[in-house]
């Protein structure tokens, strides 16, 4: 079980479809539910699609930093979830001009010393800006700079991964995976934020 009662989940594509159903073969294995079993009461979930720390895919979307802000803003004192780093490897694969650090430490600043459990990014691609090399510079990244924080800590997931959970995009899961992707990170959570 979990200290952590409240959480709030700030996910790019790869946390969307963790919280319905139809997804993940059944109610059992959402991510509310897996939440519940580790013994969190009260959970906000804002995933979006290609969200980053910084840019925005869409003119309506907020990017990381600003999803949390919000969060922090409506009174929320808990514990984090962050399935963020994705499209932030790739976007400074691309180019962009804010690197992992930088980054990392913005949305860092937004949580403060609230709990945070942070899932490593991982992909089945070998070509392109999200190729997995890159995903595992963000993972070093972020390693780094959670060992020197007490409050956070970082999921393995490219320890769990297979390459037969992935769909074809080499990016986003399937059942299989997705199914896992809830069942490890709240299993993290009692286990990082025991109660």
């Amino acid at each position: 079980m979990t200290s952590c009662t409240e959480v709030a989940h700030i996910a790019d594509s790869t946390g969307v479809y963790l919280w319905e159903p139809q997804y993940v073969d059944g109610a059992a294995n959402t991510m509310g539910e897996r939440y519940r079993s580790v013994g969190v009461e009260r959970w906000i979930n804002d995933s979006s699609g290609g969200r980053s720390i910084r840019e925005r895919h869409a003119e309506w979307q907020t990017n990381a930093v600003e999803a949390a802000d919000a969060v922090r803003r409506s009174g929320f004192d808990g514990c984090w979830v962050i399935m963020i780093g994705t499209n932030d490897a790739a976007n400074v694969a691309a180019g962009a001009n804010l690197g992992y650090d930088e980054r990392i430490l913005r949305l860092l600043f937004v949580l403060g010393d609230d709990p945070v459990l942070w899932m490593e990014a991982a992909t089945n691609r070998t070509q392109t800006a999200y190729r997995n090399d890159n995903m595992q510079a963000w993972n070093e990244a972020l390693r780094r700079i959670a060992a020197d924080r007490d409050n956070v800590r970082v999921v393995p997931w490219t320890d769990h991964v297979r390459a037969d959970w992935y769909l074809s995009d080499g990016v986003h899961m399937g059942t299989e995976g997705r199914i896992w992707r809830a069942a490890i990170t709240a299993a993290a959570l009692a286990d990082e934020f025991p109660a």
